[in-house]
C-alpha cells in the first residue's frame, strides 16, 4: 500500500503547550499537515512567521483562495519585491484555517524577510512527509538545519519566541507554523523564559494584486495541477488523506500522455514512455533530488520525444481551475527579476524563486495556455478585422518542412536503387562494379558477384504525404493552397486541423497536417481544392496525388503513406511519364513524423515579429 499524504501530521515538535510545526515554501505536504493537525487539534490560537507590517495584505489575499494573489512591497529607495499567496503554502494554510474556524492569527515576524525556495539545501519534502518533522530533526539532518538557521538575526528568534511564550499564557493550546530553518532554534528559546527585545517592526509600502495566470506557468510556486488537487481534497470535506507526491506526480505523468494523445489524436509510443520515466529518474539522482519539479517534469519530457510532448506536458500540468481573469489590468505578471503592475515594469531587488532560470533552461513558456486566456485569444482571432487578417506560415517551419520533402526525394532515391540492381556472379566484366552485400550473402559459394544494372537516381518534383485520410473531414476539415515565397519554398496544398481551435500566442494557431503536397519549383500551383480539373478524384488525400502528378516537372513522384497507392493512379503517373515511389510511413522516424505534423498559422505576417517568443526555442 502506498504511502498517504499527511498521515504523521501528529509528529511534530511540543514545547509544553506550545506545538510548532516547519513548513517549506509552496509544498503541499506543509499544508496539508498543517490543515489536518488545526481540525484534530483545535488550537485557540495560531502563530505565524510572517511579517506583522502585511498582515492586512496577507489576510486579504487568503480570503481569496483559491486564487492567487500576489504581495509587491517595497523600501524607502523604491525598490521591490513579492511574493505569492497559495493556498499549497503551509503558513498560508494555517492563516487561512484560522480565518475560516474563527481562531485568532497572530503574525510574528518583526522583519520583512524574503521567502526562501528549495535552493537553500533544505531537505526534500517528500522525505520529510514520509518519516515525520520530529524524527527529521533528532536525525542528523537536524544539526545542519539549525546551523543554516542561526546565520539570521538572533533578535528576531528571540522576539518570535517570546510572543509565543505570550500566547501561550493567555491560551490553553498554541500552534507555531514557521518556516522549516526556524523550528529547532525557536523550541530551544522556549525552554527559557524569553523577553520581548525592543525591535522596529519594519514597515512596507505593500499592494496586493491578483496574479496573472501566465505567471503561474512559470515554476515559481507548487505545480499548478498539484495545487488544485489539494484544494479539491480541501473542498471534499478533509475526509482522506490525499494520495503522496510520488504517487501524485506518477499520475500527473500518465494524464499528461492522455492529454497529449486527445489533442495531437496519436498514440505515444511505449518506448517515449520509458524514456521519459528512465531520464527523469537518472536526472534527479544526479542532481541529488528524490522528487521532480515543473521544470524536471518538462524538460524530461522534452528530451524524451521532442518540444511538442514539452509543450502538451507544460500547458497540461500548468493548468489550473481557480485562475484570475487575465484581462485584469490590475493583475500581476511575474518574472525571474522583474514584475509587470498596470503596464508598468518594476525591478525587483530580490530574485524570485523559478525553476525555470539561466539560458540553458529556456523551453517554450511564453505559450500562453490558461483557459480564459485562450477564450479571450479565440476571440480576437475570431473577431479580426478581416482587412487585417493576411494568414501566413511560421518561417522557421517552413524551412523544416522544405528539408523533409528533400531528405524524403533522396530516401526514395536509394530505395529506388535497392529494388532495381541486380548482381551475377563475375566472369570477365566488372559491370557496374562489385555488389559487395551479395557476394558476402553467398560467401559461401566462393565467387564474387558484380552489379549487371544500376538506372541511377530518379529526379522528384513533387512530395506528398498523407498522415490521415480523413474520409469524412472530421478531424481535418481545413483546406488550403499558397504559393512559395521565394524560389528556395515549392507551392503546398494541404488539409488540417481548423485554424483557431487551438491558439498559442496572439495570432498564432497550433494545427495538424492531415496530408500536404510539396511541388517544385514555387508559383505554378492553382488553388487544387477549387480547380475543377481534379473534381474527377473523390478522396481528398488522392486529390494531392493527382495534383503532385500534375504538377511535377520531374519524372520522379515521392508518396508516403499508410497504404500505398492504388493501381490506377500508378497508371496515370505512367500514362503522363512519371512514376510514384511510395515509402511506407510507418517506416519514417515516428518521432520526426509528429514534428513535421505539426505547424503553426500566423493570422498576418505582423505576427512574425514576435511568434518566436510563443514557439519553440
Amino acid at each position: 500500500m502506498s504511502h498517504m499524504m499527511g498521515q504523521r501530521w501528529f509528529d511534530v515538535v511540543r514545547s509544553g503547550t506550545i506545538t510548532l510545526v516547519g513548513s517549506i515554501d509552496y509544498r503541499i505536504e506543509f499544508a496539508t499537515q498543517v490543515r489536518s493537525l488545526v481540525l484534530h487539534e483545535k488550537p485557540n490560537v495560531i502563530c505565524v512567521e510572517s511579517p506583522v507590517s502585511l498582515r492586512e495584505n496577507i489576510l486579504e489575499g487568503v480570503r481569496q483562495l483559491p486564487y492567487h494573489s500576489v504581495i509587491i512591497y517595497g523600501n524607502d529607495s523604491n525598490q521591490y519585491s513579492g511574493f505569492i499567496i497559495e493556498g499549497s503554502d503551509g503558513i498560508f494554510e494555517a492563516i487561512r484555517s484560522g480565518v475560516e474556524l474563527g481562531v485568532p492569527v497572530w503574525f510574528l515576524d518583526p522583519t520583512l524577510t524574503h521567502r526562501r525556495g528549495p535552493s537553500d539545501n533544505l531537505p526534500d519534502s517528500f522525505t520529510i512527509d514520509l518519516l515525520g518533522q520530529k524524527t527529521c530533526f533528532e536525525s542528523q539532518l537536524g544539526l545542519i538545519l539549525k546551523s543554516g538557521a542561526s546565520l539570521d538575526n538572533p533578535l528576531r528568534w528571540i522576539f518570535m519566541a517570546a510572543r509565543l511564550q505570550e500566547a501561550a499564557r493567555i491560551h490553553e493550546k498554541v500552534l507555531f507554523v514557521g518556516r522549516f530553518r526556524s523550528i529547532q532554534l525557536i523550541s530551544e528559546l522556549l525552554e527559557k523564559s524569553q523577553a520581548t527585545p525592543l525591535m522596529k517592526v519594519a514597515n512596507a509600502k505593500s499592494v496586493i494584486a491578483p496574479l496573472h495566470p501566465e505567471s503561474l506557468k512559470k515554476g515559481f510556486t507548487e505545480i499548478p495541477r498539484i495545487t488544485e488537487n489539494y484544494e479539491n481534497w480541501r473542498r471534499d470535506g478533509d475526509t482522506d488523506f490525499p494520495a503522496d507526491r510520488h504517487e501524485q506526480i506518477v499520475d500527473l505523468m500518465k494524464e499528461a500522455i492522455d492529454y497529449y494523445g486527445r489533442h495531437t489524436r496519436q498514440k505515444l509510443p511505449e518506448y517515449v514512455r520509458s524514456t521519459w520515466s528512465k531520464f527523469l529518474r537518472k536526472w534527479l539522482k544526479a542532481k541529488k533530488l528524490i522528487m521532480p519539479d515543473l521544470f524536471h517534469l518538462v524538460v524530461s519530457a522534452r528530451a524524451a520525444m521532442d518540444e511538442d510532448l514539452a509543450y502538451h506536458v507544460h500547458e497540461y500540468l500548468a493548468d489550473y481551475e481557480w485562475e484570475n481573469d487575465p484581462n485584469d489590468p490590475s493583475t500581476v505578471q511575474l518574472d525571474e527579476d522583474s514584475l509587470r503592475y498596470y503596464g508598468n515594469t518594476i525591478t525587483l531587488h530580490k530574485r524570485l524563486r523559478s525553476m525555470f532560470v539561466g539560458p540553458n533552461r529556456r523551453y517554450r513558456l511564453n505559450a500562453i495556455n490558461s483557459r480564459k486566456w485562450k477564450d479571450h485569444l479565440k476571440q480576437k482571432w475570431e473577431d479580426s478585422d478581416p482587412d487585417q487578417v493576411d494568414i501566413c506560415s511560421y518561417p522557421p517551419e517552413d524551412v523544416e518542412i522544405e528539408k523533409w520533402g528533400e531528405a524524403l526525394a533522396k530516401h526514395a532515391t536509394n530505395l529506388m536503387q535497392v529494388s532495381q540492381s541486380l548482381s551475377e556472379p563475375f566472369v570477365s566484366d566488372f559491370g557496374a562494379g562489385i555488389d559487395v552485400r551479395e557476394t558476402l550473402r553467398r560467401f559461401h559459394e566462393n565467387r564474387i558477384y558484380v552489379k549487371v544494372r544500376d538506372e541511377g537516381s530518379l529526379e522528384f518534383g513533387s512530395v506528398v504525404i498523407i498522415f490521415d485520410e480523413d474520409p469524412e473531414k472530421e478531424n481535418f476539415p481545413f483546406e488550403m493552397n499558397w504559393l512559395g515565397e521565394h524560389s528556395q519554398e515549392s507551392d503546398m496544398a494541404f488539409y488540417s486541423t481548423a485554424p483557431g481551435n487551438d491558439l498559442v500566442g496572439p495570432g498564432i494557431s497550433r494545427m495538424e497536417h492531415g496530408g500536404f503536397v510539396l511541388s517544385y519549383p514555387p508559383l505554378r500551383m492553382f488553388d487544387i481544392w477549387k480547380d475543377p480539373t481534379f473534381n474527377f478524384v473523390e478522396t481528398r488525400h488522392e486529390r494531392l496525388l493527382v495534383a503532385g502528378i500534375a504538377y511535377s516537372e520531374k519524372p520522379g513522384i515521392v508518396y508516403a503513406a499508410k497504404k500505398p497507392p492504388l493501381p490506377r493512379w500508378k497508371k496515370l503517373a505512367k500514362s503522363m511519364g512519371r512514376r510514384i515511389v511510395y515509402i511506407p510511413l510507418g517506416s519514417l522516424n515516428p518521432i520526426h513524423v509528429r514534428k513535421m505534423r505539426t505547424f503553426h498559422l500566423l493570422r498576418n505576417k505582423g505576427v512574425r515579429n514576435f511568434a518566436s517568443d510563443y514557439l519553440k526555442r
